[in-house]
């Protein structure tokens, strides 16, 4: 099976939603640019759907949402 890093990709965006969620974004376009912060409330954005459609994206699991790799309730 060839390596994607698509895993790696999931947790860091993760990563940056959960801080983004405990720290807030304030001064964050003073202290980078205005398009940069707005990339990343587009993230969080993107996490929020994300999370919406299934909670442990690529991993079995049996809690909702489900995604299409999830074992209906038995």
């Amino acid at each position: 099976m060839a390596r994607t890093g698509i895993p790696t990709v999931i947790d860091a965006a993760r990563l940056i939603c959960k801080m983004v969620g405990v720290y807030g974004t304030p001064g964050l376009s003073a202290a980078t640019t205005p398009e940069f912060a707005a990339a990343v409330l587009a993230l969080v954005a993107a996490c929020n759907a994300f999370t919406a459609l299934d909670d442990y994206p690529g991993e079995i699991d049996r809690t909702t949402p489900y995604g299409p790799e999830d074992l209906p309730p038995a």
